[in-house]
């Protein structure tokens, strides 16, 4: 299945353990962007995803049934971070989704349609399927929100509708609903109503000694790396173990993280 993509260019950020300058970037991630960055370094994706890729045709997209077990709705480079990687969730398992119903407009209807040609972030729309659905993923800096639009009628064009009715997923969508109508009134979405994580600050690090770890660097280092190395020198040998188990409980939380518990990011 082809995607339609409209592209703002936007720079790509890697992180380099183990200096710390290099992972700064991530304590503006909001909420949903750390699922993505926890779970593109999880092995088994990482040879999900060169497999379908090795087993694609040229000038082909991927087959996408294996990337719904890992919460997906199609593969994603898992070299791309969160700055400019496309990733679309199925909307069972994210409550960020917003479901959208597209009718035709009434004459006298006065509601905005969504013009995505207007829109400066960057675009990324799924053609319909055989239930005339459209996944529309907009994106800018970290920053995201996936529509899943069902109905025929073009978006230029459309009354968008959402269900009101109470679900577990309440106030994600209404604040998904704030979202969208920001977006197509200001045309860019706006970092206010997409707050970093608040436990950014921990995140970081755990994610720089989960990648540490996965370099089979020694605890040590990674302490260096989190803490530097005049503390290392002298807390390493403290018995009461403090540092060192500030690196141990930060790799086995990275760990967990990768596994399965980026989904906790998602509801």
């Amino acid at each position: 299945m082809k995607l339609f993509v409209q592209t703002i260019q936007e720079p790509v950020r890697s992180s380099c353990w183990p200096y710390q300058a290099s992972y700064r970037w991530m304590s503006a991630l909001p909420h949903l962007a750390w699922a993505w960055e926890f779970l593109r370094r999880n092995a088994g994706y990482r040879c999900a995803y060169k497999s379908a890729v090795a087993d694609t045709p040229v000038g082909a997209a991927p087959e996408n049934s294996t990337a719904l077990q890992f919460g997906l709705l199609r593969f994603e480079d898992p070299d791309r971070d969160a700055l400019v990687a496309n990733v679309f969730w199925r909307i069972t398992d994210c409550h960020e989704v917003l479901p959208l119903a597209a009718s035709a407009m009434g004459k006298d209807t006065t509601s905005s349609t969504l013009k995505l040609e207007n829109l400066r972030c960057r675009t990324t729309v799924s053609p319909p399927d055989a239930d005339y659905r459209r996944d529309v993923l907009l994106a800018q800096d970290g920053r995201s929100l996936q529509l899943a639009v069902f109905g025929e009628t073009p978006l230029a064009e459309a009354l968008l509708v959402t269900p009101v009715l109470p679900s577990l997923a309440t106030d994600r969508r209404l604040r998904a609903v704030r979202r969208l109508a920001d977006l197509v009134k200001h045309g860019w979405m706006r970092p206010f109503l997409y707050p970093r994580e608040r436990r950014a600050n921990r995140l970081v690090q755990v994610v720089q000694a989960l990648d540490g770890w996965q370099a089979d660097a020694s605890h040590r280092d990674i302490g260096i790396a989190l803490f530097g190395e005049a503390r290392v020198e002298r807390d390493w040998t403290d018995p009461r173990d403090h540092l060192r188990d500030q690196v141990r409980r930060a790799i086995r939380h990275g760990r967990d993280l990768m596994a399965d518990g980026y989904r906790r990011f998602l509801r």
